[in-house]
């Protein structure tokens, strides 16, 4: 058993380094440009090694993909299912989500460019970001008929801008190391609470940290 084990992390361990790998020279030019034999060469790798981890590049860019999604989804939960003053449950899982962009921010921007030209990748995406916004519309609605959420708000547009306000401003920000992610959970995290709480929460502690 033990020796199963060992082999199970051996062989984890491997493939994270093949992304690491990629992901260094992916820093250095476009993805679209860095071979197979390059990124097996950087992991310390054969070519024939590296397919016995992932079939092709763009099949180790989306099991990446895959796992980093777990993550968000994870974060998100705490608004969607937490406890405690809706204010303070939407920054902590923008805490959450844009920690988890800024630690995984060369990733993201690759994944960004291939979307670009490869299908699969654009596809796999865009199916992540519609459970995020389905999971917030269907939590807006829960909030409006608790009668948190005024019920002038459409739930599916208003989950659609507010998502992919948060993604776009990760990938602009984070992955350009322009700004730190307190400073961008502190500029986005209010937007949705004065969004989605009017009234809950007094205008001017709208920015604050929970406690604060």
């Amino acid at each position: 058993m033990k020796g199963r084990d060992g082999h199970r992390r051996k062989r984890e361990q491997a493939r994270e380094e093949v992304l690491r790998a990629a992901l260094r020279l992916a820093d250095e030019g476009p993805f679209h440009d860095v071979t197979i034999e390059q990124i097996a060469r950087a992991a310390g790798l054969s070519r024939s090694a590296f397919y016995t981890h992932f079939s092709d590049k763009h099949d180790l860019l989306l099991a990446a993909l895959r796992e980093v999604a777990e993550e968000l989804r994870r974060e998100s939960e705490g608004w969607w299912d937490g406890d405690g003053p809706p204010a303070e449950r939407v920054r902590q899982a923008i805490t959450g989500v844009v920690s988890v962009y800024a630690e995984h921010a060369s990733l993201l921007r690759v994944a960004t460019e291939v979307s670009t030209y490869d299908d699969e990748v654009r596809a796999f995406w865009a199916s992540v970001m519609e459970r995020f916004v389905a999971a917030t519309a269907d939590h807006i609605r829960s909030e409006q008929r608790a009668g948190l959420i005024p019920e002038i708000l459409e739930a599916r547009p208003t989950a659609e801008g507010l998502v992919w306000m948060v993604e776009r401003c990760c990938y602009v920000y984070l992955s350009a190391g322009e700004r730190e992610p307190e400073g961008l959970v502190a500029d986005v995290a209010p937007v949705w609470v004065a969004a989605l709480y009017p009234g809950v929460i007094p205008a001017d502690q709208l920015g604050q940290h929970p406690g604060q």
